[in-house]
């Protein structure tokens, strides 16, 4: 009697995660990817000065699979002003940073983002796939600016900081134009629209290289943007080597844009 009763059950609830598109495949904004440009840090450990520094860089990013899309490549740039202040308020900052970027990329089927091509509820997604029009590729583009509020000190050698603020992206073409037909269709479900803002967070751990950081810096620096349920927040961690010179480089990883690799120069005034 009671697996009689539970047979009914089980059917309502697969229909109703169905008719709520809990298991339609997840599709994002490459806006809400984390700007790739990374935090600068002071180029003397000892120093409490006031400072004002202007940071350029470029980046090329890439993705094989995730969120649904597949081969993506993409390339921008990035513009950063910090402002440090000075005496017994010199490990707090203010960071503003804007930069855009493109590329092309294709849909695909991420099993980690509720794609799963045996599934009933993916069927028409994986069909339209399977069309010429599912495998072309779609060009994007995006615009992004950030606001950071944080504080760093050095212990010895050691960098340890965190700041946090928001984000903002603006974003359109075939991409996400695509998106939204697909949606409207109801086969896939857009966590992002083409322009969105969320909170976000840095945190870094680093050290100085050589005796008063002669030989530069290298830092660790972990972001989160939080936008949507947690299980959708996006995150990278960037691994930066920075030049006494102010010249720098590094590579990092994350759960929209996979791999980025980035260089640039910061000027200090």
């Amino acid at each position: 009697m009671m697996m009689k009763k539970m047979i009914p059950l089980a059917g309502l609830s697969m229909m109703a995660l169905a008719l709520t598109g809990c298991l339609q495949p997840t599709s994002r904004s490459m806006g809400a990817t984390l700007m790739p440009s990374p935090l600068m840090h002071r180029a003397n450990p000892d120093s409490s000065a006031q400072e004002f520094s202007v940071v350029a860089s470029g980046f090329y990013g890439h993705t094989g699979d995730a969120y649904n899309v597949e081969d993506l490549n993409a390339g921008g740039g990035n513009v950063g002003v910090t402002y440090r202040m000075g005496g017994t308020l010199s490990p707090l900052f203010v960071n503003v940073a804007a930069g855009a970027f493109g590329g092309k990329l294709q849909f695909g089927c991420d099993k980690n983002s509720n794609c799963d091509k045996n599934s009933q509820f993916d069927q028409k997604y994986v069909e339209w796939l399977e069309t010429d029009e599912g495998t072309n590729n779609y060009s994007f583009w995006n615009v992004q600016e950030r606001v950071l509020l944080g504080a760093e000190v050095s212990v010895g050698y050691a960098i340890f900081g965190a700041a946090g603020g928001v984000q903002f992206f603006q974003g359109g073409s075939d991409y996400d134009d695509m998106r939204k037909k697909l949606d409207d269709e109801g086969l896939i479900d857009n966590l992002d629209e083409e322009n969105g803002v969320a909170a976000v967070t840095s945190v870094w751990l680093g050290s100085y290289l050589g005796r008063q950081g002669q030989y530069g810096n290298l830092v660790a620096e972990m972001d989160i943007f939080y936008k949507g349920d947690i299980d959708d927040w996006t995150s990278s961690i960037k691994w930066t080597y920075t030049h006494p010179s102010g010249f720098f480089g590094g590579a990092a990883y994350g759960n929209l844009m996979e791999l980025t690799l980035f260089a640039g120069k910061q000027f200090v005034f």
